[in-house]
């Protein structure tokens, strides 16, 4: 019976989370950084533990990409593995720290990943482990790409490849139960078939999460190891990206009845008999051998403040990390441009001014500076009055903007810096369009390129380029009326391709009977 397994992996699964004050500094302690070809790890725990860590981490890309059938671009995943719960939420705060042991995000900036060590069992890593495989998929599924997963395929998808394990030099193991989705099920059971297929993060509560997560990864296990239909599976993601009911394509798709996949989705739970299955890593796959740096303490400090103001999470611990930095004497000029940043998005614009006035000129062609002042300048003139703008202001960012791309072209935020400063001066669409497409190619999931990108497509009656980036977007879109207005839209350049096509089938139509009656 799954409930006798569960009870076993819940005994070895629970611990606790003591809510104290978010008052660790972590500028105090001892940070290393931990390199390999496509993870960069900023760690205060046991280096030696996460180079270890590391080295799974490699294994299982090579893993995932094979089963995936993707290719990665090379872009490093930034993850900061925080040594225990004080430390971690120094970096997210004491709420999300006592409700979560990692967190992922993916930015305009780039993604990454937080895990708290110290949830690790008997020192064995496998929580940490098991997070970032998780989130990992997510980066491997969605990075530079526009296709939605429903959400419980999207999360339980993640979770079943969460628990690969490499039980032997060169082989990986796939499909054991995620103990913490077994206690999850143990003590609220799943979710009804129905509400997982058509639950979104927006409609599914805090408290339902667990469940759907849990839930998901019970009905991906019977998709992926028992079903058959994976190939199938690709047709009902296409149908759920068209806005199609997602109950009924999962019969028409996968051609099954939901009365059958109910039925085994009750025994799945009640019986708890899941394949795992065993395979071999990629033959061209050479263990990594990650490079461990012990950071200054200015390093390290500069590295979390920019995290803490990139992220937003704990943005109150940066005023504790600039009061150490002087104290120790380790402030440095890269430090005031992360203060400067911080004043910029708080409105402080002067103040953000001051601080990058002191940093010398030698020092001005820093990315980090660069960034810091083209956003200053941008965001500045954003809020003033259209009339009262200033074009040298625009003029300087534009070209700061221009600097970072030719530079630093993997930045997102840079193309999109850009384009709202070329329109801001005047340029034509097409120009600051180009602009703007670069930095949805980089960030296709920041809703606001996205939707900026589709706004201009429809001005340009570009349909099918438009239908391209509308119909995800709409399943994002969290504010009503933006919401309404780009279906709308998406309504009638749908009718408008209609017509077009129906116009060149007749005109094909015409052109054939014109031959055949001309013969």
């Amino acid at each position: 019976m799954l409930a006798r397994t569960l009870a076993l992996l819940v005994s070895l699964f629970s611990f606790s989370l003591s809510a104290v004050a978010a008052s660790h500094n972590p500028g105090r302690d001892s940070w290393h950084q931990i390199d390999s070809a496509n993870f960069r790890v900023v760690t205060n725990g046991d280096a030696a533990r996460v180079r270890v860590l590391v080295q799974d981490l490699e294994r299982y890309r090579t893993v995932a990409l094979q089963l995936l059938g993707a290719n990665g671009d090379g872009q490093k995943l930034t993850i900061y593995a925080t040594a225990d719960r004080d430390s971690y939420a120094s970096l997210v705060g004491d709420e999300l720290a006592d409700v979560t042991n990692g967190l992922f995000d993916t930015t305009a900036q780039g993604s990454y990943a937080l895990v708290n060590l110290e949830s690790d069992e008997g020192g064995s890593q496998q929580r940490a482990r098991e997070f970032l495989f998780h989130e990992y998929t997510h980066f491997l599924s969605y990075h530079r790409n526009t296709t939605y997963y429903p959400y419980w395929y999207s999360e339980g998808f993640a979770e079943f490849m969460s628990t690969m394990t490499f039980p032997a030099p060169g082989r990986y193991q796939l499909g054991a139960v995620p103990s913490e989705r077994a206690a999850t099920l143990y003590y609220m059971a799943p979710m009804p078939l129905e509400r997982l297929l058509t639950a979104t993060i927006y409609n599914t509560s805090n408290d339902d999460k667990a469940r759907l997560y849990a839930s998901g990864w019970m009905l991906a296990h019977w998709l992926i190891m028992e079903s058959g239909k994976t190939e199938e599976f690709k047709d009902y993601v296409r149908g759920y990206n068209r806005g199609a009911d997602p109950v009924k394509t999962l019969e028409t798709a996968l051609g099954v009845k939901l009365a059958d996949v109910k039925q085994r989705y009750k025994q799945l739970f009640e019986h708890g008999n899941f394949a795992m299955v065993t395979g071999d890593i990629p033959a061209g796959f050479r263990e990594a051998q990650p490079q461990v740096q012990l950071l200054s303490q200015q390093s390290a400090v500069t590295e979390i403040a920019g995290f803490l103001v990139m992220s937003g999470y704990n943005v109150g611990g940066l005023d504790d990390l600039l009061h150490y930095a002087h104290k120790k004497g380790i402030y440095s000029h890269q430090l005031t441009a992360v203060q400067a940043d911080a004043e910029t998005r708080l409105g402080n614009f002067d103040q953000a001014q001051r601080l990058l006035e002191t940093i010398p000129p030698q020092q001005r062609k820093q990315f980090w500076y660069q960034g810091v002042d083209a956003w200053l300048e941008l965001t500045r003139q954003i809020h003033t009055p259209e009339k009262s703008r200033d074009r040298e202001s625009l003029k300087r960012a534009r070209d700061e903007f221009v600097y970072l791309v030719n530079n630093d072209s993997d930045n997102a935020s840079h193309w999109y810096g850009l384009a709202l400063a070329m329109d801001m001066l005047g340029y034509p669409r097409d120009k600051y369009v180009e602009m703007l497409e670069q930095a949805y190619f980089r960030a296709p999931r920041q809703i606001y390129i996205a939707e900026w990108l589709a706004r201009e497509l429809y001005e340009k009656k570009d349909a099918e380029y438009f239908t391209t980036v509308a119909q995800p977007l709409l399943l994002e879109l969290k504010d009503e009326e933006s919401h309404r207005q780009i279906k709308a839209m998406l309504a009638e350049m749908r009718a408008q391709q209609g017509h077009r096509q129906e116009a060149k089938a007749s005109a094909r139509l015409v052109h054939k009977q014109v031959k055949s009656t001309g013969s």
